[in-house]
C-alpha cells in the first residue's frame, strides 16, 4: 500500500481530566467530510505508515452553524499485526470561533482492497467558548479510499458533557 492514505484525526486540544460523558451528558454527533495529506511515517520500524493532516467540513447536532474540521493523525502497519494502528486529533471550529478538541483510536484490517473503514473511539478532550470545559466520547467510523485522498468521511456517534456537570 505504498503512497496509499489510512485517514481521520486534528489539532491538539486541551485534556481535561474528566472524559467519561458526567451526568446529564446528551447525545453528541457529527459527520466531517475532509480531504488528507498523507506523508511517509519518520519511524519505519514502529510504525510502518503514515502521517495524515486533513481539513474541511463538519456538521452535527451540538455543532452549531456547521464548522471546520482539522486533523492529525498516525496510521501505523507496524503495532498491531494484520491490522491499521491509527491514532490522532481533531479540532472542530464553528463559525464563532469556539473549537472543541478530541482525540481517537481506529483500526482497520490490511488488505489488498483500496477502500477502508476503521472503526474505533473518540474521547472529547475540552474546548473553548461554548465547549470550554466539554468532556465525553464514543464510537467512530471512517471510510477513506486510498485512491480519492479528497474525499474521506468520519461520523462520530457518542455523547457529551462538561466537567461542572460533576
Amino acid at each position: 500500500m505504498a503512497g496509499a492514505a489510512l485517514i481521520v484525526g486534528g489539532t491538539a486540544g486541551v485534556s481535561n481530566a474528566a472524559v467519561t460523558p458526567p451526568p446529564g451528558a446528551t447525545a453528541f454527533t457529527g459527520t466531517g467530510n475532509y480531504g488528507v495529506v498523507t506523508s511517509e511515517h519518520p519511524d519505519t520500524t514502529g510504525c510502518n505508515g503514515y502521517k495524515v493532516v486533513g481539513s474541511g467540513t463538519v456538521t452535527g447536532n451540538r455543532i452549531t452553524g456547521g464548522g471546520t474540521w482539522t486533523q492529525k493523525e498516525d496510521a501505523c502497519t507496524a503495532t498491531v499485526p494484520g491490522k491499521w494502528d491509527i491514532n490522532g486529533t481533531v479540532t472542530i471550529k464553528e463559525a464563532d470561533g469556539d473549537q472543541l478538541f478530541f482525540t481517537y483510536h481506529l483500526s482497520a484490517p490490511l488488505t489488498a482492497d483500496t477502500m477502508v473503514y476503521p472503526t474505533g473511539t473518540f474521547t472529547i478532550t475540552g474546548g473553548t467558548g461554548s465547549f470550554d470545559e466539554a468532556v465525553g466520547g464514543g464510537k467512530m467510523n471512517a471510510t477513506v479510499n486510498l485512491l480519492d485522498k479528497d474525499h474521506v468521511s468520519a461520523v462520530l456517534d457518542g455523547s457529551m458533557g462538561f466537567r461542572w456537570q460533576i
